[in-house]
């Protein structure tokens, strides 16, 4: 097999490296390849500066208070983080946020409703690695997460590791995945394989991370997600909506918050 194509399905499993055990009888030598990757940090401290400069924990909670006594959750106060964070948003030129729209071939779909691939997809994906025992998948199709998205997924792993009381404090690392991988005559493109693929790339990254919790980011990758598979593994898959959208409305955050306060995290 061509060394690069060859690679390019070790990146679509989330394989950084692959060395075999045995030598097939016949096969020729391997050569070595001498690869310069550069790794970037998404979540550099420039950009999560913000999030040890108020409580993130009372913000989620008050969000699960005001949830579970079926009240409007509080917003428009200058003072709460969650207005901060819309303030912060607009300043970036965002003055409501519009939803990712479906992938190629796609219907949107309930949390957890099992719905086809598309025939042909294309998408980008960015998975948030956050150290605590936690991953979050967010696509990226359209455009990469703003600053204020990344500071809301901080917020939301540093209330993980104040509510459940973690030694450890959240430490970030960004994995990129795109379908079609090598846009090739011959080579298999549809939906299953796209599925196939992240499913594969999400699998390896929770267990490099050790991570048993997975928060999926809106609907669009929810087919492309095997549940079963997760759960077999001891990963539970949590459903939220897009962090845009939290942004826009901040009571969308107290269903993910509720959920997260129920799983147990240890490191």
């Amino acid at each position: 097999m061509n060394e690069a194509l060859r690679l390019d399905y070790l990146q679509a499993m989330g394989v950084d490296t692959y060395v075999p055990r045995f030598m097939l009888d016949g096969a020729a030598p391997s050569p070595i390849f001498e690869l310069d990757i550069a790794v970037e940090d998404e979540f550099a401290d420039g950009e999560t500066a913000e999030v040890a400069s108020f409580d993130a924990d009372t913000e989620y909670q008050q969000m699960a208070e005001a949830q579970e006594r079926n009240t409007p959750a509080p917003t428009g106060e200058p003072q709460r983080a969650g207005s901060r964070i819309a303030s912060a948003l607009q300043e970036l030129g965002f003055e409501s946020a519009a939803p990712t729209p479906a992938l190629a071939g796609q219907a949107s779909s309930a949390p957890g409703a099992t719905t086809d691939v598309a025939v042909s997809p294309e998408f980008n994906v960015e998975l948030v690695a956050t150290g605590i025992g936690l991953l979050m998948i967010v696509e990226t199709t359209t455009a990469p997460p703003s600053p204020a998205e990344k500071r809301l997924m901080a917020n939301i792993a540093v209330a993980v590791s104040r509510h459940h009381k973690l030694a450890k404090a959240p430490e970030f690392a960004t994995s990129r995945f795109q379908w079609p991988v090598l846009k090739t005559p011959g080579l298999t493109m549809g939906g299953d394989a796209a599925k196939e693929a992240l499913q594969a790339n999400v699998m390896a990254q929770a267990e490099r991370q050790q991570a048993h919790c997975v928060i999926l980011f809106g609907s669009a990758l929810q087919p492309y997600i095997d549940v079963a598979t997760l759960q077999s593994a001891g990963i539970q898959l949590l459903y939220a909506a897009e962090p845009a959208a939290m942004l826009a409305d901040g009571s969308l955050k107290a269903p993910l918050w509720q959920n997260l306060r129920k799983v147990v995290f240890s490191l």
